[in-house]
């Protein structure tokens, strides 16, 4: 029961991170840097050439989620504070 509510709450957070993005890509006061890290890793995901392939089970899979990862969390560390608390709070309403 305990691993099911923690696969709610990550898949929940991803959501919340991913909205959070997607508005800040959005709002052209965002620097550009950011918008070009999360758009690398979004070609790398999508592109067939990989460090570890897609036809390995897991690993496949498990490389693209850390790049998407990293470059969520590079993404936001490279957004200004003021800009990223705004969206947030236009999130919780």
């Amino acid at each position: 029961m305990i691993a099911f509510a923690t696969r709610f709450q990550v898949v929940r957070l991803l959501w919340r991170k991913g909205r959070l993005a997607w508005r800040l890509i959005r709002d052209a006061r965002t620097p550009m840097l950011p918008k070009l890290i999360l758009g690398a890793a979004i070609l790398y995901v999508l592109s067939p050439l990989d460090f570890i392939p897609d036809l390995v089970p897991f690993l496949g899979q498990m490389d693209d989620l850390a790049v998407l990862a990293l470059a969520l969390d590079l993404f936001f560390k490279n957004v200004p504070d003021w800009l990223r608390l705004e969206h947030e709070a236009r999130l919780t309403g």
